[in-house]
């Protein structure tokens, strides 16, 4: 079972000539099971070997971006390419398919280019006819009186045009570089400009009358200058005023037109790059293509060329060498003057990466687990038992029928082709898991007996109404879950408040232990017996004998019908007893006599003190003796022959290539050197765990608490909405509830369905993490990262 554990393993040596480069990795790239080790991962890229094809592809990787802009300004849209690798076996052309590749690219590139700076140049050409017709057509408006008068009085004049924003700082400036000797007008243009950012803005006619004089003139120019405002003149007579408005309207149109018919070549060219050639548009195509020549260029870069051969180590999941082998071989015997590459076999001190094949149902649960850390490799992956034990410790504490249902019709719909091309398409992922919970919530909600804050009597009630109380049919169980009478009686919330918080703590137990034997399993797969010996069994019998016996007295309890409840002995106190009064007898046990519950006590407690210092000081005394004995050890011989001589050449020989394989930045994992230093590390282990167990126990009656928390909530927005609606009956009943139904409604779906359910998941992730996963795993593994075209992502799916 491949999600059990990680896939086995194997390190080979890969070797290949300077002049197949391209075609050896071109060709492993279709195969999603080649893990390359980057040889210096310290080194920059840019001192790497063909750091100038990475950057070649990222120029032309900026160009597609240039162009698919310009694409969604004209809203022009394109076919995504259903299938990656199709369309690279299609168009697998060669490494020069790039060089043909970049050319056509740029080529677009700057055509679109040339008529982005043609459309440019247009549009602001008419915006400057259209700034001076309106300054002319304004210009009516201020030729009045005091215009003339000011003229006659020696005032210049000087107009233009400006943005609306900038009126008033405009105005303030002016005013103050001239002291207030200045008169301005304004009036604004209707219609609005439209700039080269693709902007609208609206603009306003300026007229200045200021006092004859050189310096004061430079001054306003500079001022119009920093704002980027256009001048001009405003003819004398009528005559060339009206001859100049009949010019410029003529060049509007020209101006127009041309700024039409250059739109509708960009349009044209630009709707040619969004045709399907192959199984997707050109400009999908080829932005494909060339982040698949980067992401080559990349790994290749990951190798070490010596002397025009890379050399490189690469991890392979065992079995597929046999196929690489056979794929460089085709690639060798399809053209016989292209040299081959090679793989070879070798051991390793390097830990493997690790690698699970995953689906789109466990692909959401493994990566609960990876955000945490990633499993160590052939540890146990605790991805498999998060398949059911997340879902189920979220639907504990949203155990409510109706809500689970609804919450599992949201998971079905989200399992629809619709729900791909809706606003739920980022909820996708993670249909298994709303799904799954949705379907735990709404058992837990059966046993709850909770359906929106209202009992379901489904199998009928073991209790009859004898006289205003409830009395106990003989031999009577009801069949599923609590029953409903349990919902009209006036201790219903303490009665489900000791039910939900001892199923808790029964949850937490088991999932624990779980855990620790998980933890059991991965020592004999690794050979660990020591710790197999001083840790998992004294772990797991401290559990057992403390937290498990607690509940196995729960059940007992349960199981044991008593003619009083006041008779019933606290399992609280029994467990504090057991410990600080261990001999002696029970006052209330739950056993047949107090004797044989003070002698299992006094067993148990016995083991859990014995436990404590087995884990405490085992491991670091068998350590110490072992590393005595090691001291002991044959005495060479003082007169080596030749076999020792070449027996330290060959060892020399590992040493080099384990110092030169010692350069691959991959984590390992060391074992205790020191025997101070284990003691430290052993104590704080034994310490966590003692505490932990009480602590993490504990930590579980969070199911307990958002249990209880939803199931009030719900109550609350019930009786607060449409209950005594419900409950009058009738006309007015029937219409009140249909007038409060859409608070409740609203409510439930805001508070219940979106902010209890991300609450509930939060929790669940703490008890995944903290009190189930920390029992065992170890969490400092890696991924297996494989080179694969497949990596490279459709722009649909990125969007």
């Amino acid at each position: 079972m491949s999600l059990f554990r990680s896939e086995q393993m194997e390190f080979y040596n890969l070797v290949i000539p300077r002049e197949s480069a391209w075609d050896v990795m071109n060709t492993l790239g279709y195969f999603d099971s080649v893990h390359i080790i980057d040889y210096d991962s310290t080194l920059p890229q840019i001192n790497r070997p063909f750091s100038n094809y990475v950057k070649r592809c990222d120029d032309v990787l900026q160009k597609i971006g240039q162009i698919d802009g310009e694409m969604s300004n004209f809203k022009i849209d394109k076919i995504y390419c259903p299938d990656v690798i199709d369309l690279l076996e299609k168009r697998n052309g060669g490494h020069k398919q790039f060089e043909e590749l970049e050319q056509e690219v740029c080529k677009v590139a700057d055509d679109l280019e040339h008529q982005q700076q043609t459309l440019n140049s247009l549009q602001e050409k008419k915006n400057t006819i259209r700034e001076n017709l309106e300054v002319l057509r304004n210009a009516v408006a201020f030729q009045n009186e005091d215009s003339e008068e000011a003229s006659l009085l020696g005032f210049q004049k000087m107009v233009g045009v400006i943005q609306k924003e900038d009126e008033l700082r405009f105005k303030r400036i002016i005013f103050r570089i001239t002291k207030g000797n200045i008169h301005v007008e304004m009036m604004d243009i209707q219609e609005h400009f439209i700039q080269q950012d693709k902007r609208t803005v609206q603009k306003c006619v300026f007229m200045l009358f200021y006092p004859c004089g050189d310096l004061t003139q430079k001054k306003i120019q500079r001022v119009i200058e920093s704002f980027s405002c256009n001048r001009f003149d405003i003819p004398i007579s009528p005559e060339q005023h009206a001859q100049r408005i009949n010019q410029l309207e003529n060049q509007l149109t020209e101006a127009d037109q041309l700024l039409h018919l250059t739109i509708a070549q960009m349009n044209k060219r630009l709707q040619g790059l969004a045709e399907v050639k192959h199984n997707c548009s050109w400009i999908e195509e080829v932005r494909i293509l060339a982040t698949k020549e980067k992401y080559l260029y990349m790994n290749l870069n990951m190798l070490n060329m010596t002397n025009s051969v890379f050399h490189g180590q690469i991890w392979l999941p065992q079995g597929q060498d046999q196929k690489i082998q056979q794929a460089l071989r085709n690639l060798h015997g399809n053209d016989k003057q292209l040299p081959s590459g090679q793989i070879q076999e070798c051991q390793t001190q390097l830990t493997p990466p690790t690698y699970y094949k995953l689906n789109t149902f466990t692909y959401p649960f493994q990566e609960i687990v990876n955000t945490y850390g990633i499993p160590r490799y052939k540890e146990i992956n605790p991805g498999l038992s998060t398949i059911i034990t997340f879902p189920f410790l979220v639907g504990v504490m949203f155990g409510d029928v109706g809500h689970g249902l609804l919450l599992f019709v949201c998971g079905l719909y989200l399992t629809s082709e619709d729900a791909r091309k809706s606003v739920f398409a980022g909820l996708v992922p993670m249909r298994y898991m709303i799904l799954l919970i949705g379907f735990f919530a709404t058992y837990n909600g059966l046993i709850y007996n909770d359906f929106l804050s209202m009992g379901l009597n489904l199998f009928g009630s073991c209790y009859q109404l004898v006289d205003g109380e409830y009395q106990l049919q003989q031999d009577c169980v009801y069949k599923f879950g609590i029953d409903p009478a349990w919902g009209s009686s006036a201790n219903q919330l303490t009665f489900m408040n000791s039910f939900k918080m001892k199923l808790a703590v029964i949850i937490g137990v088991i999932h624990m232990t779980f855990g620790i034997i998980l933890k059991g399993f991965n020592t004999l797969h690794f050979n660990n017996y020591i710790d197999f010996f001083c840790e998992f069994i004294p772990q797991f019998l401290l559990m057992i004998c403390s937290f498990g016996y607690m509940d196995f007295l729960l059940f007992l309890k349960w199981s044991t019908k008593f003619e009083d409840t006041k008779d019933a002995p606290s399992v609280i106190t029994t467990m504090i007893d057991m410990v600080l009064k261990p001999f002696d007898i029970p006052e209330k046990p739950l056993f047949e006599s107090g004797e044989q519950q003070r002698s299992i006590q006094l067993l148990l407690l016995t083991i859990i003190i014995f436990c404590v210092p087995v884990m405490l000081i085992t491991k670091p005394l068998i350590f110490s003796l072992s590393k005595k004995n090691n001291q002991y050890q044959q005495i060479p011989s003082q007169n080596p022959d030749d076999d020792a001589n070449h027996e330290q050449l060959q060892n020399d020989m590992q040493k080099d290539q384990s110092q030169q394989q010692s350069r691959v930045s991959i984590q390992q994992h060391h074992e205790h050197d020191d025997i101070s230093e284990l003691i430290v590390h052993q104590s704080i282990e034994t310490i966590e765990f003692v505490l932990g167990s009480v602590s993490n126990t504990a930590s579980y009656l969070r199911l307990w608490a958002l249990s209880l928390a939803h199931s009030q909530l719900a109550e609350v927005f019930f009786s607060m909405t449409i209950a005594g609606h419900v409950g009058q009956g009738g006309f007015f009943g029937t219409i009140g509830s249909i007038v409060q139904f859409p608070g409740f409604a609203l409510a439930t779906f805001g508070v219940l369905m979106c902010m209890d359910l991300m609450e509930c998941f939060l929790h669940a992730l703490r008890l995944q993490w903290v009190e189930f996963q920390s029992k065992f795993y170890k969490a400092d593994g890696y991924l297996f990262k494989a080179y694969s075209f497949k990596n490279i992502k459709n722009k649909e799916k990125e969007d």
